[in-house]
This record gives structure tokens, C-alpha cells and sequence, in this order.
């Protein structure tokens, strides 16, 4: 038997869908979705938000979702998540934002707009804890004010090391005059030595360390300190190093699709025993912006295209000079080549999971790396240390220039 919470009314017919959005306006159509308006004539609603239910008229519920999410009241943060109402839609989501009904999936929020912009979390388990403690930032929001502290952040840049990074938001402040004479940027994670983090205006630059794992770790907190501190547009751009293929050193890279070693856009990950398996789908308008800005700047060669993502610098990555090699030259060769084929320009260690984490949060996210040699040629690094500081740089001035002509178009 069903437990759906329903008003007296009897059921229609579908209507077309201009019918049905001039029935919506009126007060007495159907909503969107598998959820719908019903009740009263309605209509009237003082001080009534767009989307919001018109008077008089109640949501019905597919089965189980009333208990789920509740009937009203704000989100106010409160993370419930996508797992709990997985069987009913599986792209239900915490929006963190003013919807009116928690846990619904953006077609169903009352203000979709607003809704889809915050960052969202998929954690049931978040909610019954008085107390987040990220204890590799060494923030907590027991002590830390989130919202006053990052409340503001609109776009993160995140890369492998401290002092890249710390240099990153010194360019950052210079490019959008926010810069002071003398002024220094401290560390926010000054408690710890895992991770150091920058900000200027509406910047935040972290480090992330290298490989898979450190970046994963860094990204849990990362993404819940943006939850809590109700952040909502948020732009994340991975900038960092990489080894080409096909591409001449100092290339940059925009990865249209962050695959695994087997080619495939996906991250893999075994959890309680059993493999789950994440999309590392990314934003495709960002990457496209992105590239217009490199073609604006002009200073260095720019290609889109997909990005191989590794356990393991020397084996993971086909080089002959590691401490084991299990291959043959002519092995590395042909995988080499047959990652060229199938799209793969460089190669690195953190942009699945970077790719998958941020898509499941709903950030718009891009990756943005330098070649630093063409494996195709060769294994070991070896430009002089001024042209390596130099192919870094040029990441960091593609996505500053990006944040700068975004904040002027606002």
C-alpha cells in the first residue's frame, strides 16, 4: 500500500507542457518532476519565492521521501544527502543552499536556480555531528567561523606544492589589484604541515601533495569547509605539472577528460570490500572558457585533451629508469602510442579523483597542467631549473587571467 501524503483532489490527465506551465502559474497545475503540486485553488501567497508551492497547495511525495526530507524549512546546512533517497533519485542532492525541501534533486528544489549553485555533500552522516573537525587543515567549525572566514571564495586553485601555490595567490593579488606593499599572505593551515592554504578576495589557493591519495584527503575537507561556510559559484581549477605526449615541452595542457590507465573516464575505488566506480566527467563551457583565455593571452601553446591519471610516477607511467621495470622498451612504446590514440596528452597522478570528487559535489571544475617533457622522447626531466620555474608559471597565468576577466565581466 502506498504512503503517499496527498491532498483531496482528484487526478488529471498529463497536460502538454505550455498547458502545464500556464496551469503552474495560475496556482493549480502540476510541478515538475515526480513531485506535484496539489490542494486548493491557491494562487495567492504573499511574499511567495519563484518556484515556491502556491497557497494552499501541498507537494506530494513518491513513497518514504516525506520522512526523508521533511516538509519544509530551510536547508540551513544540514547535510542530507544524496544516499538516502539514492533508490528514489539517484542524483538527489544536499544543495546547502535556501531550498525549501531538503534532499530533493535540483528539478525539484523550490528556488532551482539558487539551489544549484551551492556545494553539496553526499554524507548522510554529516548531520548528526555537532562539530566538523578537518583535522588536516587543523580547522574545526567548533572554532573557526567558516562563513566569515571563506564565505567569499568563488574560485580555488589547488596544486601539488606549498610554495607554488603561495606564489600562485601572490600573483593572484597583483593581477586583481589586491595586493598590499610589503604585505604578506599567511598560511590558514599554519597547525599543520599536510596542506598550507592561501587566500586573497575571493581566491583560495591550496596545496595538495602528490599521487591520488594525498589529493582525495586534502579534497574530503576542502569540499566540506566550502559546505560550511555556505559557498555558492564556486570555480575549482587544478594547476599543476605533467608529462606530454605528442606535445613539446612547455605546453599546457586542459584536460578534456581525466581517464585511467586503461583510457576509460572513470575513477576506481574499492570501498568496504567492493568497487565503486565514480565518472570524472568535467565541465565541459569551463574548459572551453579556458581555452579562449589562452588564446587571449597568446604566450604559450595550448591544446585540449584527455589526461592520463596514475598510481605511480615510474612504473604506472611506462619509464624505463625506475628502481623495477617490468617491460620491454618496445611495451612502453606501443602503450605509449596507444594512449596518444586514444586522445591522452599528458599524464599525471590526480586528476580522476580530482575530476570524480568535484563532479559528485556539483563544483564546475577544469585541470590545467604543464608539460615538462615529451615521453615520447624520453623519461627523465632534465631542462634547467630556470625553464622549469618558467613552464610552471604558465598554469598559474592562464587561471589568473581566466579569474581576472571573469570578475571584470561581473
Amino acid at each position: 500500500m502506498s504512503n503517499r501524503v496527498v491532498s483531496p483532489v482528484v487526478r488529471r490527465r498529463p497536460l502538454g507542457r505550455r498547458k502545464r506551465r500556464e496551469e503552474v502559474r495560475a496556482g493549480r497545475g502540476r510541478g515538475r518532476g515526480r513531485g506535484r503540486w496539489e490542494g486548493g485553488a491557491g494562487g495567492e501567497g504573499r511574499g511567495r519565492a519563484a518556484g515556491d508551492p502556491p497557497a494552499g497547495l501541498a507537494r506530494v511525495y513518491p513513497p518514504g521521501l516525506r520522512s526523508l526530507a521533511g516538509t519544509s524549512g530551510t536547508c540551513g546546512g544540514t547535510a542530507l544527502a544524496r544516499p538516502q533517497v539514492a533508490s528514489l533519485w539517484p542524483e538527489a542532492h544536499t544543495c546547502g543552499g535556501p531550498c525549501a525541501v531538503k534532499g530533493l534533486r535540483p528539478a525539484l528544489c523550490f528556488r532551482e536556480a539558487s539551489c544549484r549553485d551551492f556545494v553539496r555533500l553526499s554524507n548522510p552522516h554529516l548531520a548528526t555531528m555537532k562539530e566538523d573537525v578537518l583535522y588536516h587543515f587543523s580547522l574545526s567549525t567548533g572554532t573557526h567561523d567558516f562563513p566569515a572566514m571563506f564565505g567569499d571564495v568563488k574560485f580555488v586553485c589547488v596544486g601539488g606544492s606549498p610554495s607554488r601555490m603561495k606564489a600562485f595567490i601572490q600573483y593572484v593579488a597583483v593581477e586583481l589589484g589586491l595586493d598590499v606593499p610589503g604585505a604578506d599572505y599567511p598560511n590558514i593551515c599554519v597547525g599543520t604541515d599536510r596542506y598550507a592554504m592561501f587566500k586573497v578576495g575571493p581566491v583560495l589557493s591550496v596545496s595538495h601533495g602528490m599521487g591520488i591519495p594525498s589529493i582525495a584527503i586534502m579534497l574530503h575537507e576542502l569540499i566540506k569547509l566550502l559546505y560550511h561556510a555556505r559557498c555558492s559559484g564556486v570555480t575549482i581549477i587544478r594547476i599543476g605539472t605533467s608529462g606530454g605526449i605528442g606535445l613539446e615541452p612547455g605546453s599546457v595542457v586542459i584536460t578534456r577528460q581525466a581517464v585511467d590507465p586503461c583510457f576509460k573516464p572513470e575513477f576506481e575505488q574499492v570501498v568496504l570490500g567492493k568497487r565503486v566506480v565514480r565518472s570524472t566527467h568535467l565541465d565541459e563551457p569551463l574548459m572551453e572558457e579556458l581555452a579562449q583565455c589562452s588564446a587571449d593571452l597568446g604566450e604559450f601553446p595550448t591544446v585540449v585533451g584527455n589526461t592520463m591519471c596514475t598510481l605511480d610516477f615510474y612504473e604506472g607511467q611506462g619509464r624505463l629508469d625506475g628502481a623495477l621495470c617490468s617491460y620491454a622498451e618496445k611495451d612502453k612504446r606501443e602503450y605509449l602510442n596507444a594512449a596518444h590514440a586514444a586522445g591522452v596528452r599528458n599524464i599525471e597522478m590526480e586528476s580522476s579523483v580530482f575530476a570524480a570528487m568535484c563532479n559528485a559535489c556539483g563544483l564546475r571544475a577544469a585541470v590545467v597542467c604543464v608539460t615538462l617533457l615529451n615521453r615520447l622522447e624520453g623519461d627523465q626531466i632534465s631542462s634547467p631549473h630556470e625553464v622549469l620555474v618558467e613552464y610552471q608559471q604558465r598554469p598559474q597565468r592562464l587561471v589568473g587571467h581566466f579569474i581576472k576577466k571573469r570578475l571584470s565581466a561581473a
